[in-house]
């Protein structure tokens, strides 16, 4: 079968001279349409008043609105406040610096943008004063130079005119306008800064064209009227006077072009890569035209009147609206053919006939050709051709002519660019989808459902129907062995050409690597490229090879070869297959068309494509008709380089280039800047977008996903551990041809000193040779420890015995020594119990004398017998520390008999003894007169009218309860006056209790209670002393009481 790509074997000089006669009277008929799209609100853009266009040295679109900044990086959608509030609220003016830095000026407001990315950027911003009384005027012409000063004028009256001369340097604004012209108000059309030349041209309002360079002005021409200074993305200086175009080349002007259109449709216009000039029709249709130098193309994209137009680095038009928004025009070559040219809905094939008229064909609303005037519908046919339900399996046979498919049941019809006739017979058949012109055996086979029908070429007589086995069959095709190969829905039939035996082929008995096969094609090599519901597959008779899986994976409608390359139709594009380089190399490459760049059409039509006769290019979608050059598309694919252009440490900055070793970085090098190869010229809009992915190769090995898509030229690799990765970076998608085959880049991080090999195996003999000298030391330790248990063992059986007898020895010197320690303490305490207060002696002495004096002898031999008896008993009782309460109450009441001699009525005395105590109880000698004597002495001897001393004796819980209790001058006075007192009252007694303590189980205690309370005028001071009532006294005091 021959494509209907190419012209007939037979036929092939008759189609060239058609070709050449043709360009004489055929209709040339060309695409109105070019592929656009237009960004509003809803795609991202702040308001669809755009008021500023500009493209940044990174190819970054900036586009000012009414209500903020807005940029756009090439992935929808436009970046705006929502996402950076920073953004500044408007900007007219734009321009970048070579720093990196972005400028915006909206009105007197000056704003300063660096470190911009997709979530962030860094803002300043400045205010515009000219110095003047005048209103703040707007400014214009704002452009950045080599040194990244600004220089712009401030806006006059007529928006198209600056006046004055500004430069803003180091965040200062400077009028330089004196510096340069001679008038302070100069007006200029025009402020453009040449980089690479690191000059200014200014066009003043006068038409004179200047350049400042090095601080130094010089006139470039002064002869024309030039009122507009242009430049194009590739940095090529333009002028405009009227319609006509100067080129600007060093210090040379001179004439481009003239614009055939007059120039007041040229006010707001733009250069393009090319050297065509954009601008706006006026009148009653506001369309985007362009005029390259020897035509005015029209692109039939009306809008708004237009604020600016901007043409990108890429060559695509850029067009701000007042109202509309922005529209993107893409120039890459495709137009099409929509509704407003004629084109019908469920157009599904296009042919091309002898004459060279192109035919398109519909289900449902007949036929209809390409006219100078667009797609018109042809009712001609049906006077021999009754159908307007046409099948997507046109073809053209090797002799030029139409092999149209209608409707089942209304027949098969060839078109010799004259007459329309009928195969005989082709009525009947059902579904007929497959067509091949077998011209060695001068035949047209069809084929359906159910039958093979073959037909004579020349006489179209029908020859013979073969039955096949039921399928919905769609294509015929033959291999370079002559064989058939007939492609089903569900399976697929290979037949020799003769007879009516045939082998079926599927995915079940493996002859064929998937289910389904929409089209078999054989390329010039005679091999085998299969299109299928699962991608695109290539058969070479010895294995079948599934193309480009990663990428061309849905599903195919068709696949052409064209010159070296392969066209491949799918539901979500074009494909564009190089296979050239696939015999060559083995590589994949690919281009892929969609409406990012421009193939604005919607799923590829099964059999919808043709090469026309003037190497025209038509593609038939589901909504549109598609149509571009040969010569542009090849233009299109040119090779995109994608590698990994060197590793980067961003610590040190070493750089290191890639290669097929494994690469080694430093344990502190896990820093790592991936570096790709970048386009010749940088922009965001064109970026090859990549994915990448990081896998771990030792320790835990990792299979990560995918990364997002990334349109950067470098990938940021941080905090690498020590270990072995593989890098993979795959390319999604480039401007023009790139290669499926991922790059994949092996590299080792070095571990750190400490988790080397040879310091582990360093650590690993160190610590088995410690181990193993411990283990000796430890056998040896083990040794020496047992022989000198051993002889321990020996002298600790001498010490046992010579213990034995020392703890003998030393238990009877304890024994001993213990006796004649409570020995001597007894002895202390009988030594202090039998002590009298020298004091009382002294004032009972005095109380004597002053009886005496008063002639009182009874009563002096009276108290005289009484302390005769206190001494007496003293003397009789010195070795006794106890006695009894009968003992005790006797000597306290001489005492207080005595006392009395001294107070007299200042001080009364009483003792109350309850019924039940046991009078010969035993008791400390001299406690409770110790008592007494505290209260009398601490407490009411220094309170100048007197008191009272109360002593009570009783029973509580098995206990002998005393109590002492005055109302002296209270304890915390009395500290006042105890200069004369020893202190020792009291530890006197507490030491008998300490000894009496040791020999029962209820404890002897002592308490002393202040009963002083100012609030209530009370005071006083309660001694309570708690013995038991029948104590254990001492051994000694056993004995003396038997002495």
């Amino acid at each position: 079968m021959v494509s209907q790509f190419f012209p007939s074997r037979n036929y092939c000089l008759t189609r060239v001279l058609l070709g050449l006669v043709s360009c004489c009277w055929a209709i040339a008929g060309l695409a109105q349409q070019f592929s656009d799209r237009t960004y509003g609100v809803y795609d991202g853009l702040s308001y669809v008043y755009v008021s500023g266009l500009y493209q940044d040295r990174v190819g970054r679109i900036w586009i000012g609105t009414y209500f903020g900044l807005n940029y756009f990086n090439g992935v929808a959608p436009i970046i705006n406040q929502r996402q950076l509030p920073a953004l500044p609220d408007g900007g007219d003016n734009l321009a970048d610096s070579p720093d990196g830095t972005v400028w915006a000026c909206a009105g007197h407001r000056l704003f300063r943008m660096n470190n911009i990315t997709a979530t962030g950027l860094t803002i300043k911003e400045f205010a515009v004063e000219y110095g003047r009384r005048e209103p703040q005027q707007q400014v214009v012409f704002m452009t950045a130079d080599h040194e990244n000063n600004l220089w712009f004028a401030a806006r006059a009256e007529d928006e198209t005119v600056g006046q004055r001369l500004y430069c803003w340097k180091k965040d200062r604004m400077q009028d330089v306008t004196r510096r340069f012209f001679t008038n302070p108000e100069q007006r200029f059309r025009g402020i453009l800064t040449d980089w690479p030349n690191r000059r200014i041209l200014l066009l003043t309002a006068e038409g004179r064209l200047w350049e400042l360079k090095n601080q130094k002005l010089t006139l470039l021409t002064d002869k024309l009227p030039l009122n507009q200074l242009l430049k194009d993305p590739a940095g090529h200086f333009y002028a405009r006077a009227g319609s006509a175009v100067y080129r600007i080349e060093g210090q040379t002007v001179s004439k481009f072009y003239d614009v055939p259109v007059p120039s007041s449709q040229l006010t707001i216009c733009a250069m393009g890569l090319n050297g065509e000039l954009a601008f706006q029709k006026t009148g009653a249709d506001l369309d985007i035209c362009w005029y390259d130098g020897k035509t005015v193309t029209n692109s039939n994209i009306s809008t708004s009147p237009v604020n600016r137009l901007l043409f990108d680095r890429r060559g695509d038009l850029w067009v701000g609206t007042s109202h509309h928004g922005l529209v993107n025009i893409k120039m890459s070559g495709w137009q099409y053919f929509n509704q407003s040219e004629g084109w019908l809905e469920e157009t599904n094939s296009v042919v091309e006939d002898r004459k060279g008229v192109i035919w398109f064909g519909s289900w449902g609303k007949g036929l209809s050709r390409l006219t100078k005037k667009g797609i018109v519908p042809d009712l001609n046919y049906r006077k021999a051709m009754p159908a307007v339900h046409f099948q997507p399996s046109s073809r053209i046979d090797a002799n030029g002519n139409l092999i149209l498919f209608a409707e089942p049941q209304k027949g098969i019809y060839r078109y010799d660019g004259t007459t329309f006739q009928r195969f005989p017979g082709s009525d009947t058949i059902t579904l007929a989808l497959g067509f091949y012109d077998d011209v060695r055996r001068n035949r047209y086979l069809f084929v359906s459902t159910r039958h093979l029908f073959i037909y004579n070429r020349r006489t179209m007589a029908l020859q013979e129907v073969v039955p096949i086995p039921p399928d919905q069959y769609e294509s015929i095709e033959t291999d370079k062995f002559g064989r058939f190969w007939i492609c089903g829905l569900t399976k697929s039939l290979l037949w020799n050409g003769s007879g009516r035996s045939f082998r079926q082929l599927t995915k079940a008995n493996k002859g064929l690597p998937t289910a389904t096969i929409a089209e078999i094609r054989r390329d010039k090599r005679g091999n085998l490229w299969l299109t299928t519901g699962e991608g695109l597959w290539f058969y070479d008779y010895r294995k079948y090879r599934h193309i480009a899986p990663g990428f061309i994976q849905r599903t195919i409608t068709y696949a052409r070869p064209l010159g070296r390359y392969l066209l491949v139709g799918t539901l979500e594009g074009l494909f564009v297959f190089d296979m050239e380089r696939f015999y060559e190399t083995g590589e994949e490459w690919v281009a892929y068309f969609d409406q990012e760049n421009g193939f604005r059409g919607s799923q590829c039509i099964f059999n919808g494509i043709l090469l026309d006769s003037r190497n025209r290019l038509w593609v038939a979608t589901r909504d549109r008709m598609m149509m571009i050059s040969e010569k542009r598309l090849f233009q299109l694919l040119k090779p995109v380089p994608a590698r990994i252009q060197a590793f980067r440490d961003m610590r040190s900055g070493r750089v290191v280039t890639p290669s097929n070793d494994e690469l080694w970085f430093k344990s502190s090098e896990n820093d790592l800047e991936v570096r790709l190869q970048e386009n010749g010229v940088r922009n965001l809009l064109t970026n090859t977008t990549y994915q990448y992915r990081l896998e771990r190769l030792d320790g835990n090995p990792t299979m990560p996903e995918w990364s997002k898509p990334i349109r950067e030229n470098s990938i940021i690799l941080q905090n690498l551990s020590d270990g072995t990765y593989r890098l993979t970076v795959q390319v999604l998608r480039a401007e023009g041809l790139w290669n499926t085959q991922p790059v994949v880049q092996e590299f080792r991080i070095a571990p750190p000193w400490y988790a080397t090999w040879w310091f582990r195996t360093l650590g690993i003999i160190l610590m088995v040779g410690g181990l193993f000298y411990g283990r000796l030391r430890q056998v040896r330790l083990l040794a020496q420890r047992r022989l000198k248990r051993l002889q321990l063992q020996r002298r600790m059986a001498q010490l046992e015995i010579e213990a034995v007898k020392r703890e003998k020895q030393e238990a009877e010197i304890r024994r001993e020594l213990a006796e004649a320690s409570r020995k001597r303490a007894l002895l202390e305490v009988k030594a202090i119990t039998n002590q009298i207060d020298p004091h009382f002696v002294a004032n009972f002495l005095t109380a004597i004398q002053s009886i005496t004096y008063e002639a009182d002898p009874d009563r002096v031999v009276s108290y005289l017998a009484k302390f005769g008896s206190i001494f007496r008993n003293q003397l009789m009782t010195r070795s006794r520390v106890f006695w009894s309460l009968r003992e005790e109450l006797a000597f306290v009441q001489n005492y207080l008999d005595l006392e009395r001699l001294r107070f007299g009525d200042r001080i009364t005395f009483t003792i109350t003894v309850e019924e039940n105590i046991p009078m010969d109880t035993s008791l400390p000698k001299m406690i409770i007169q110790g008592y007494v004597s505290n209260s009398i002495k601490h407490g009411l001897e220094n309170k100048p009218d007197g008191g009272f001393v109360n002593v009570s004796v009783c029973e509580s819980a098995g206990s002998l309860v005393v109590k002492v209790e005055d109302n002296g001058v209270g304890l915390e006075k009395a500290k006042l006056y105890r200069r004369r007192s020893t202190g020792r009252g009291l530890n006197i007694i507490q030491a008998v209790f300490d000894q009496l303590n040791q020999y029962n189980d209820l404890k002897s205690s002592q308490h002393v209670t202040d009963l002083t309370d100012p609030e209530i005028g009370v005071t006083g001071v309660r001694l309570v002393a708690i013995l038991p009532l029948h104590p254990v006294l001492p051994p000694e005091e056993n004995t003396v009481d038997s002495e």
